[in-house]
């Protein structure tokens, strides 16, 4: 009845112009009942907020596509691939080269052919590798993690900005400005930065899958991180955790993961370094760690935290004694109560792992 008389309603306003009775069937009109009144303004709103939606739906799904085609972009053009019966490290020199030696004979690391031929730092001489996750794909095909690693002047250059510069909402994934990766040493670990765009999918976002098992880390346990000076370079995954970037988050305490560049230094060493991303991993292993061995850390933010909390992977550099099939096989998930987790977490989760997809 109600659409009977509102179709009735409109008949009779329309006469003989049909525009005219279109408009002043959605448009307040002199002489209309207060509810009408109403009820044209509730529909005019709803259009109007329909239409904003719509907008930023486009936005969103241009903003999406243009993300991701940028990075895929990069991925084409530069991404190093490895004839794995090629010795590609023939030359890169000895990475472990005290470089305050006065004798300056020897053997520098060079720059490898897979960027040379490429021209990658022809783009931009701030990048110092590329870092990749193998087999972990989209439904396209395409690969969620591999990129060209940047290292700017500081920690912020690269925090909104591509490989050219411009301004880019995902950033770059960019290199601990204070470690060394240079013709004469690499630092012992380096820290690798990375966005969690949620609602993007792109830059580090998905290392948020890490979050969910075991069975997640024994099928993509190993990055391939390879500096301009390296080649085929290995690593296997070590430790995954939360960790506090605020005192005040953690009842005043604060653990530095991101100071810890080389062993030597006395402040950080490494026995104090194993201790703490042993203790706040999720998973165990039986992957050995020595402080000769190389090792990267990744680091992003958690959405499961409003602000305040990074998701961080370390990974050692594979050398031949490592066997990674039983690496993989030996990971296990720790027990809740066995993990320590920052306060800012507790308050939300208690003491226990989540995970809620990667958009989180």
């Amino acid at each position: 009845m109600a659409m009977a008389r509102g179709s009735a309603n409109f008949n009779d306003n329309e006469g003989s112009n049909n525009t005219g009775g279109l408009i002043r069937y959605f448009i307040p009109w002199k002489g209309d009942k207060s509810s009408e009144v109403v009820r044209k303004i509730v529909f005019i709103a709803s259009v109007g907020l329909f239409c904003v939606s719509l907008g930023q739906l486009k936005s969103y799904l241009n903003t999406t596509n243009g993300e991701r085609s940028r990075a895929h972009g990069l991925v084409e053009q530069y991404e190093p691939k490895f004839d794995e019966n090629v010795d590609y490290e023939a030359n890169t020199g000895s990475d472990d080269i005290d470089i305050a030696d006065p004798d300056e004979s020897y053997k520098k690391r060079e720059v490898q052919k897979w960027v040379k031929d490429k021209k990658l730092l022809d783009r931009n001489d701030d990048v110092v590798g590329w870092i990749k996750i193998p087999g972990f794909k989209d439904s396209d095909g395409d690969a969620f993690m591999s990129f060209p690693v940047l290292q700017g002047k500081n920690n912020d250059e690269y925090l909104y900005k591509d490989i050219d510069g411009n301004y880019y909402e995902s950033g770059s994934i960019f290199a601990d400005s204070w470690s060394i990766i240079s013709k004469e040493r690499q630092s012992d670990n380096i820290t690798i930065f990375g966005h969690h765009m949620g609602w993007l999918g792109t830059s580090f976002t998905h290392l948020s899958e890490y979050e969910q098992g075991a069975d997640f880390l024994k099928d993509h346990a190993v990055i391939e991180f390879n500096s301009i000076y390296e080649s085929k370079c290995k690593y296997a995954i070590v430790s995954c955790f939360m960790i506090n970037t605020d005192a005040k988050d953690d009842n005043g305490d604060l653990w530095e993961y991101i100071g810890y560049r080389d062993f030597n230094d006395e402040q950080y060493r490494f026995d104090e370094w194993y201790d703490e991303i042993t203790r706040r991993s999720w998973y165990s292993s039986d992957i050995k760690c020595t402080e000769d061995d190389k090792y990267i850390t990744l680091s992003t933010c958690s959405k499961l935290v409003e602000e305040g909390v990074r998701w961080v992977i370390v990974a050692k550099k594979l050398t031949p004694d490592d066997d990674i099939d039983a690496i993989k096989a030996s990971y296990k998930e720790r027990a809740d109560k066995d993990i320590y987790f920052p306060k800012i977490w507790k308050d939300i989760y208690g003491n226990k792992t989540v995970y809620k997809g990667w958009e989180y």
